[in-house]
C-alpha cells in the first residue's frame, strides 16, 4: 500500500477552493447545513448608460432599492460592470427570508 503525501501547497490550495466554493454559494443564495432559515436573493442589472447625466446612475439605483424594499427585500451587494473601460451599469444583489 502507498501512502500519499500532501505538500503545503496542495492544503492551502484545497482550502482556498474550499472558501471559493462556500462563498460562491453564499452568492447564489445556497443554504448551508447549518443555516436555519434558508434566504431568498435576486440579482438585477441597472443600467448606467442611459443619457450623460451626473446623477442618472443615482436615480436609477435609488428607484431600484425602493422598488425592491417594497417587495420585503434588502440590499446585500453592488457590484459594477464596465467594458473597455466603460462603465456600463451595476449588478444588484437583494436578499429577503
Amino acid at each position: 500500500m502507498t501512502k500519499r503525501k500532501f505538500g503545503l501547497t496542495t492544503v492551502v490550495m484545497a482550502g482556498l477552493l474550499g472558501g471559493c466554493m462556500g462563498a460562491a454559494a453564499s452568492m447564489l443564495g445556497v443554504a448551508h447545513a447549518g443555516d436555519t432559515a434558508a434566504k431568498q436573493s435576486v440579482t438585477v442589472f441597472v443600467d448606467a448608460t442611459f443619457g450623460f447625466r451626473k446623477n442618472h446612475m443615482a436615480n436609477q439605483l435609488t428607484k431600484k432599492h425602493a422598488e425592491f424594499a417594497a417587495k420585503g427585500y434588502d440590499f446585500a451587494s453592488m457590484a459594477p460592470y464596465t467594458e473597455n473601460g466603460d462603465l456600463q451599469g451595476f449588478f444588484v444583489t437583494y436578499t429577503r427570508d
